[in-house]
């Protein structure tokens, strides 16, 4: 599912950056640098990361303390699953939020860092 992700944020910020095309354009006539853009870019790409990855926390929020179980009628048992949402697991979804948007984001800047002047005014 991350790697999936990965790949949603990736095709996310390629469409931004396609769409973006006379923005990015403007920004290099203006006299922005390569790294400006790329930085710009990375830094929407990990913001929206971000924002999901605090709704992906919230929302589970109401299922902590649920305990539920399920029966193996071949040997008669039960599991119980007891869901425990702990600080600590906030905090590794948040991260791992982060590095997604990183991952994600990374080569759709590149890409928009690498666009030409005159091939992004031209569109």
């Amino acid at each position: 599912m991350g790697i999936g992700s990965c790949f949603a944020a990736m095709n996310m910020m390629y469409g931004t950056v396609i769409s973006r095309c006379k923005e990015v354009g403007t920004l290099r006539a203006l006299g922005f640098s390569r790294g400006s853009i790329l930085a710009s870019f990375l830094v929407e790409s990990v913001l929206l990361a971000l924002l999901g990855g605090v709704l992906g926390c919230l929302m589970p929020l109401p299922l902590h303390g649920i305990s539920t179980g399920t029966a193996n009628f071949s040997t008669f048992s039960e599991v119980l699953f007891h869901f425990r949402i702990t600080p600590t697991i906030l905090l590794q979804g948040m991260v791992f939020a982060t590095f997604v948007g990183t991952l994600g984001g990374g080569l759709p800047a590149r890409r928009a860092a690498r666009m030409k002047l005159i091939e992004a005014l031209r569109d």
